[in-house]
């Protein structure tokens, strides 16, 4: 066993080797599902030693979790970056921040983007409990919901503070589920363009976070 570790990495990095064998596992697992994948298909679609998985990784069930971890680590940093880029902006909106926020997932299902084909995979497993939704609600709550709150605040004064993380779990929801159903809205709205639903969910989101706000404290009040 010591001999094969230093082959491993003799004749390849360990992070190139790692990521090989994350995005074989991305378009395999996505594909196919868990159980249809054997850890030999995934080495040879990366193009490594079939041991490699459980030296890298553990095993192909902690390759699956880290799978995720690594979509849903990229997921919350492009948009803590698209919170710090729209707030810097002279003319910001609400309207702007939300946009933004939405037009990548949704743009990603649409396009049937890797990414979205995971992060859609990840959803529906913790919906399963298939995996630990602690794991990940920890991070999203505690990094990328407060940001969003503080930037909302922030865009429209006056909401309650007590209620800024009910206002953003519904932010969330508004993007999960054309996120996760997409096919149903294409099929019921032939017609329906991106630019269309991104207009119409910026719209009504927008609409319900005015709501919340003291009709003495909104914007240019």
């Amino acid at each position: 066993m010591g001999q094969t570790k230093c082959n491993f990495e003799r004749k390849q990095p360990k992070e190139d080797t790692q990521n090989r064998l994350l995005d074989a596992a991305e378009a395999l697992f996505c594909e196919k599902g868990f159980d249809g994948v054997s850890v030999r298909e995934l080495t040879a679609a990366a193009g490594c030693n079939v041991a490699a998985v459980n030296y890298y990784f553990g095993g192909k069930d902690k390759l699956y979790a880290e799978m995720f971890r690594r979509q849903f680590e990229m997921m919350i940093q492009q948009n803590l970056d698209i919170i710090e880029r729209v707030m810097s902006e002279p003319s910001v909106s609400l309207e702007g921040l939300l946009r933004a926020m939405m037009e990548l997932p949704i743009r990603r299902v649409i396009e049937n983007e890797t990414g979205g084909k995971v992060m859609r995979l990840l959803v529906r497993e913790i919906l399963n409990q298939q995996i630990d939704r602690e794991l990940f609600a920890r991070d999203m709550k505690g990094r990328l919901f407060e940001r969003l709150g503080q930037a909302i605040m922030q865009l429209v004064p006056g909401i309650d503070p007590d209620k800024i993380l009910l206002i953003v779990f519904s932010i969330d929801g508004a993007i999960l589920h054309p996120f996760l159903f997409m096919e149903f809205y294409q099929e019921a709205m032939p017609n329906l363009s991106a630019d269309d639903l991104l207009d119409h969910m910026v719209r009504f989101v927008a609409a319900g976070i005015r709501g919340y706000a003291d009709p003495n404290q909104r914007e240019g009040g």
